[in-house]
Formats: structure tokens, sequence, C-alpha cells
């Protein structure tokens, strides 16, 4: 009898996950600016959080990151965000769902302090580009 629940619930995980569409819902592109507001160069490391509910209290520390992607020559990083890890499957049995989510995406000075910050809502379908500043040190 065990042997037969195991297989019907293999059975089951197997068409649910065939139901579901697991792709590139939307796409962001970061430029990286200096505090002089000249472009980094390839290289900078950008790090993207999902907000949570949380707000931005979670981008004090990149070690809560859910994703980084270095700047290219354009000083740009690219992000896919991807479902299910930033947005639920957009197709789930046929059914065409769309989701709304806010993401921060910041930089980091080498001590570990975030020097730069952008929050932005991106829809499924969104091809977003945007440009995140770095922020002068702060003198003591």
């Amino acid at each position: 009898m065990k042997k037969i629940q195991f297989f019907l619930a293999a059975i089951v995980a197997v068409v649910m996950t065939s139901c579901v569409n697991f792709k590139t819902e939307a796409t962001v592109d970061v430029k990286v600016l200096d505090p002089d507001g000249k472009e980094v160069g390839a290289g900078t490391v950008v790090y993207k959080f999902t907000d949570n509910g949380l707000g931005e209290g979670t981008t004090l520390y990149k070690d809560n990151a859910s994703g980084s992607a270095k700047t290219n020559t354009a000083s740009t990083a690219h992000f896919d965000l991807k479902s299910p890890d930033d947005f639920t499957p957009s197709d789930i049995a046929g059914l065409d769902v769309r989701e709304e989510n806010t993401f921060f995406f910041c930089t980091y000075d080498a001590e570990g302090t975030r020097n730069g910050f952008i929050a932005l809502t991106v829809k499924t379908g969104d091809k977003k580009t945007v440009t995140l500043k770095m922020e002068k040190p702060q003198q003591d």
C-alpha cells in the first residue's frame, strides 16, 4: 500500500511541475555611475534584493541579497527576474498570472557599506533600465 501511495505522490508531483512554466518574467538593466556621475566601467558588483515586507532595511548587508551581477563595459548590470524565485510563474495550468514586486538594487564599498541604492517596482513582462548613482563616502 505504501508503494502505491509513493507512486501516486510522484505522479502528482510530475504533473504539477509540468503545469508550471518556469521562465524569465522580467528584465532589469542597472546602469551604475560613480559619485561624480561618470560610468564605473566593467566589474562593479550590483546586488539584487526582493522586498519581502521588511523594506530597504534588508539591503544594509549584502549577504541578504537574492542575486548579483557585474557591470559590463557599458557600466550596466543585467538581471533576469525569473519565476519562481522573483515572481510567481506567469503561466500556471494555462492561466495568465500577472504580478508586481519591488526590488532593491545596491552597490557596496570595500568595507561592505552600502554606497548606492535604488528601489524599483517591476511587473511581469517589464523590461526596465534604471540608473544607480553611487554616493560619496561620508567624512567622519
